[in-house]
């Protein structure tokens, strides 16, 4: 599925695909059709198989911001039984989360388990989408002014996988994102473990091009039975199984009550819009 915000370049000298995602007017904010594309776009690198890397980036100043509040609540109308009465069921709130994100089409899967070693350029705000995109790669290069957060924890609870963050960073350091709402910076997601190499904004590109060219210098079986070693190592962490949960708990955490004078975010979307329900979610970030 194409989409004009989603660019595939591919780069067959040099054995590498670029995923590049172009909504800069939106901090590269992520929506369904997007995820789509993206899944799509890594469909078309895996089945190269000249191709041995690719590298996913964003347009402009950042990763991606995130999730697009503007469809925080179509993802779940549009799913099939989603549009019952004015309140999406249970299966269709299961089935977007699955489809979209964490099941085995699913765009964080895809990229987790893509065959081609896979490098993201972190740069700006890596939040949320921009967050689970760095911890879903096998490498990743950080610009000096990147930022990592899951704003979308302090106002619904932990809706994502947390296997991953743990494994990466430690128990310790994924409660300071899920508890405290802080935002991490480059130099501190490198000293946590969560990049791989720290570089000036003018250098980020130039990293990952020089980490795929070391990539791209190993024999294609060689990559291939690596990154299936990754993917029984992933299996036997039980990141297959916190996936399956993640779908689980995010669905139930989309039908959360709160109590008075606890911040709603899809009920300020709706009385204030989505651009400044966004600004006061993360106003301490």
């Amino acid at each position: 599925m194409s989409d004009p915000r989603v660019h595939v370049d591919i780069d067959r000298a040099a054995h590498l695909a670029r995923i590049t995602v172009d909504r800069p007017e939106r901090s590269n904010m992520i929506d369904p059709a997007m995820v789509a594309a993206i899944v799509a776009a890594i469909d078309r690198v895996e089945d190269d198989d000249e191709l041995k890397a690719v590298v996913i980036r964003g347009a402009g100043d950042h990763l991606s911001a995130g999730w697009d509040p503007e469809h925080a609540w179509s993802m779940y109308t549009d799913a099939p039984g989603g549009s019952v009465k004015k309140h999406p069921s249970q299966r269709a709130r299961l089935t977007a989360l699955a489809d979209l994100w964490w099941g085995p089409r699913g765009m964080y899967t895809r990229v987790l388990k893509c065959r081609k070693v896979t490098i993201v350029e972190a740069t700006g705000d890596c939040f949320d989408t921009g967050l689970y995109l760095t911890l879903c790669a096998d490498l990743v290069v950080a610009s000096d002014d990147a930022r990592f957060a899951g704003p979308r924890w302090r106002n619904v609870g932990a809706d994502g996988d947390m296997s991953l963050l743990i494994a990466e960073v430690g128990l310790k350091r994924a409660k300071d994102l899920l508890f405290l709402g802080r935002s991490w910076s480059a130099q501190q997601a490198l000293d946590y473990g969560l990049v791989d190499v720290v570089g000036s904004r003018s250098e980020v590109a130039e990293r990952s091009a020089d980490l795929a060219q070391m990539c791209a210098s190993i024999m294609r079986d060689g990559i291939v039975s690596e990154k299936y070693a990754v993917f029984a190592s992933l299996a036997k962490m039980g990141v297959d199984l916190s996936f399956a949960a993640t779908t689980v708990v995010a669905a139930s955490l989309s039908n959360i009550h709160f109590q008075p004078g606890e911040f709603n975010f899809l009920r300020e979307v709706g009385v204030a819009g989505a651009d400044k329900a966004l600004e006061v979610s993360r106003a301490d970030l």
